[in-house]
């Protein structure tokens, strides 16, 4: 019974994650990413995609040619970013650009093509959270951000941060 209903659960989850992103505006962020969007975003920098909904949630997509910018050669900041120590850095840059928000160490994980860092962070005085999910692709970091007020679904917040396809 336990398994069945487990399972029900799991069904309902993908429907209902399905069914929600049928609706959602896909955004070429560069030739090499696309992510889905609630609705149209607005551009509101040349690398910056955000839209904030009726609930006050705010969902951002930006890049940086971070390999070009450190000077450093792709193949070797791929093998860089896989690890500790750059995500400890990297997670230090995040927490000074993020000062209201208290981040939680980085997780880090390797997919075949790329690696991605995920953290996420409360700010108390707001009342919202941060959820982040950070891709590297060929020298290029891209953030996908989800802010959430406190006591919002969520819901969103996980559709947006997974909906991201990587182009060859």
């Amino acid at each position: 019974m336990m398994k069945k209903t487990a399972l029900i659960c799991c069904l309902l989850f993908i429907s209902v994650a399905t069914f929600a992103q049928k609706n959602w505006v896909k955004q070429k962020i560069t030739n090499r990413l696309t992510v889905a969007f609630p609705s149209a975003p607005a551009k509101t920098a040349g690398t910056t995609f955000a839209l904030k909904d009726t609930t006050n949630t705010v969902f951002t997509a930006t890049y940086s040619f971070i390999a070009q910018n450190l000077k450093i050669d792709e193949k070797a900041f791929a093998k860089l970013v896989a690890t500790s120590e750059f995500s400890e850095e990297f997670l230090s840059g995040l927490q000074t650009t993020l000062a209201g928000y208290n981040l939680q160490e980085i997780k880090i994980k390797q997919h075949k093509n790329y690696i991605s860092y995920t953290t996420e962070g409360k700010n108390e005085e707001e009342k919202k959270s941060i959820f982040l999910n950070i891709i590297f692709v060929d020298g290029i970091y891209y953030s996908l951000s989800c802010v959430v007020p406190d006591r919002h679904s969520l819901q969103n917040k996980d559709i947006f941060l997974n909906s991201f396809q990587i182009k060859k």
